[in-house]
C-alpha cells in the first residue's frame, strides 16, 4: 500500500495555482458570514406502479418536475435568491435512455436545494442520499417516489440497490441525472479536520475549500454505466459569494444568501479514462488498473476544484463569481431583454397557481372530510409499509416491472481507492 500512496502523491499545484501542503487551513472563507440567528402528494399514483409501471414513472416524474418548478419560483421570487450558472451549459440528451452523473462539492446541507434554481436540467435528478432520509414523513416518501437512491454505507447492499434502481429507470425508458456528493458530508470544522487527518496519514495535500472525495461510489457507478449508458459527467462546483445558509433552519425565516453560484464543467463520458496506454503495473489486473484510473481522475478533479474555490474566495465579496456565465434553462422564468430580470412564464405562473390552490385545498379537506382523512391515513400506512418492509417505493416498483438487469461490476480490492477515500 505504501507504494501506491507514493505513486498518487498529489502535486502542490493545479493549473498553476498552489495548494496547501504543509498544514491544514480553517474552514473557508473566514470572512464569509453565516446567518446569525442568522411530499409531493404521490399517494394516488401508487397503484400505477403495479398496474402500469411505465405510466407510474412518467406521471411521478412529471409531478416532481412540477413541484421543482414551484420550488424554483419560491427560490427566485419569494426568497429573492439569484441562482447563477457558469462554465458549460447542460446537454439535454435525446438519444435515451441515458444517465448523466453530477459530482458536487458539499459546502452546506442546502446545496441540493438551491440547485433546483438551475431549471429544467435538474428536474429529473435522482439524489444519492443516506437511508435515514427516506424515513422522513412526507418529504422522505416523496423522494422515494422520485426514485432517489438511499444508501446504508454497506457496500454489498448499496451496490445491489444502485443496480436495481438504475436498471429500473433504464427499463422504463427514462433519462435521469444522478446527483452525487463524493465528499460524503457537508464541509464543517469536524469533517474538514477528519479529511486533513486522512491527508496527513496518506501524504496527500491538505485542503480547505473541499474535502478529499470518497472514490468507491463514483468508481462503481462509472463502471456500472460504462460509456454506452453514461452520457456525461458534470463536475459542479457550488459557491456562496455573500453568506452561508447555515444553520439550515434560517431558511424558514428568510435568512438566505443573495446569490448561489454553480460552476459546471461538462465532461463527455468518452473522455473518462476507460483505456490506458500506460504500462500495466506489476501485480495488478486490468480491472484494478481501471479502478485506479477512475479514482485518480476523481481525485484530480477535486484538487482542481479546490484551486478554483481558493481563487474564488480570494476576491472581495462583491466581486466573487466564476468565469463565463451561461443562462439558466428554465420553463418557469424567462429573462427580460430590457431589464435583465427574471419574468415568470405562463407555464410557470399556471404551475404556481396550481400548487398554491391545491395544497390549502387538500389541508382543508383533510380536516373537513372524513373520506379524505381515512384515505390519507391509508396512503401513509402504505408508505410506512413500503419504507420499512420493502425498502422503499422505487425498489418495490422495480420488483414489479421486470426487464433486464444491468450486470453490476465487482470491485477489486484496490489500495488506490482505499488511499483516496476518507
Amino acid at each position: 500500500m505504501a507504494n501506491h500512496i507514493k505513486e498518487i502523491k498529489q502535486p502542490t499545484q493545479v493549473n498553476g495555482d498552489s495548494l496547501p501542503s504543509e498544514k491544514p487551513l480553517p474552514v473557508p472563507p473566514e470572512r464569509l458570514p453565516k446567518c446569525g440567528l442568522q411530499g409531493v402528494r404521490a399517494g394516488p399514483l401508487l397503484p400505477l406502479a403495479f398496474i402500469a409501471p411505465r405510466l407510474f414513472r412518467r406521471t411521478v416524474d412529471w409531478t416532481i418536475a412540477s413541484w421543482l418548478m414551484f420550488t424554483e419560483f419560491l427560490i427566485v421570487k419569494l426568497m429573492q435568491v439569484r441562482v447563477r450558472q457558469f462554465g458549460d451549459p447542460f446537454n439535454v440528451s435525446s438519444d435515451g435512455p441515458r444517465v448523466s452523473l453530477f459530482l458536487l462539492n458539499h459546502r452546506t446541507q442546502l446545496d441540493w436545494f438551491f440547485s433546483w434554481g438551475l431549471g429544467v436540467p435538474v428536474q429529473k435528478m435522482k439524489i444519492i442520499l443516506k437511508e435515514p432520509l427516506a424515513r422522513l414523513p412526507g418529504a422522505g416518501w416523496a423522494m422515494q417516489c422520485g426514485a432517489f437512491v438511499f444508501l446504508r454505507r454497506q457496500i454489498a447492499t448499496d451496490q445491489a440497490r444502485i443496480v436495481k434502481l438504475v436498471s429500473y429507470l433504464l427499463n422504463v425508458d427514462r433519462n435521469c441525472e444522478l446527483f452525487m456528493f463524493p465528499e460524503g458530508t457537508d464541509l464543517n470544522p469536524v469533517s474538514l479536520a477528519r479529511s486533513n487527518e486522512f491527508s496527513r496519514k496518506n501524504q496527500l495535500p491538505f485542503v480547505a475549500y473541499t474535502m478529499h472525495p470518497r472514490c468507491t461510489g463514483f468508481v462503481y457507478l462509472a463502471r456500472l454505466l460504462g460509456p454506452d449508458r453514461l452520457s456525461d459527467v458534470y463536475d459542479v462546483t457550488v459557491a456562496y459569494p455573500d453568506q452561508l445558509p447555515s444553520p439550515e433552519i434560517n431558511i424558514l425565516v428568510g435568512q438566505v444568501p443573495k446569490e448561489v453560484h454553480y460552476h459546471v464543467n461538462r465532461i463527455p463520458a468518452a473522455q473518462l479514462p476507460w483505456d490506458s496506454t500506460a504500462t500495466v503495473e506489476a501485480g495488478s489486473t486490468a480491472e484494478e488498473q481501471l479502478q485506479n484510473r477512475l479514482a485518480d481522475w476523481l481525485q484530480a478533479r477535486w484538487l482542481a476544484k479546490e484551486s478554483l474555490l481558493k481563487e474564488y474566495y480570494a476576491r472581495p465579496i462583491g466581486e466573487r463569481c466564476f468565469e463565463q456565465e451561461v443562462p439558466v434553462y428554465s420553463r418557469t422564468f424567462h429573462t427580460s431583454l430590457t431589464t435583465g430580470k427574471f419574468q415568470p412564464t405562463f407555464i410557470g405562473l399556471a404551475n404556481v397557481v396550481f400548487w398554491f390552490v391545491s395544497m390549502p385545498t387538500f389541508v382543508y379537506l383533510l380536516y373537513t372530510s372524513r373520506f379524505v382523512f381515512i384515505y390519507a391515513c391509508l396512503v401513509q400506512t402504505c408508505f410506512l409499509y413500503l419504507t420499512f418492509i420493502t425498502g422503499g417505493v422505487s425498489y418495490w416498483a422495480a420488483s414489479h416491472l421486470g426487464g433486464p438487469v444491468i450486470d453490476g461490476p465487482t470491485l477489486v480490492r484496490s489500495n488506490r481507492i482505499s488511499a483516496t477515500s476518507c
